[in-house]
């Protein structure tokens, strides 16, 4: 984890967190609605430090993004070693991500 020197001590554990549930956990085992649930919660954990949870998947492969609230400034960036079975279209997260689709 280059570049973690700059966050703080907490910011440090939610995303070691997030990184270790990732790798072990296989996503091809998630629906869309329950990546939705777990997405949800992690961005709930890094909400409490400051940071906010992106993500993006792009031809069934995850890409996380984290990011400080305050700044915007990008604190760290990775992608999940396994697939999804489903496409970004199936988990629409926000008003503004629906209206971007095309039906």
């Amino acid at each position: 984890m280059t570049g973690m020197h700059s966050v703080t001590k907490g910011q440090r554990e939610v995303i070691r967190q997030l990184i270790h549930s990732v790798l072990i956990r296989d996503m091809g085992t998630f629906s869309p609605q329950r990546f939705k649930e777990w997405i949800k919660a992690m961005d709930t954990n890094f909400r409490k430090a400051s940071l906010t949870l992106k993500f993006k998947i792009h031809d069934r492969a995850v890409h996380f993004e984290i990011k400080e609230l305050r700044t915007g400034r990008t604190a760290f960036r990775f992608s999940a070693s396994t697939h999804v079975s489903f496409e970004d279209r199936d988990v629409v997260m926000s008003v503004e991500e629906f209206s971007k689709q095309s039906f």
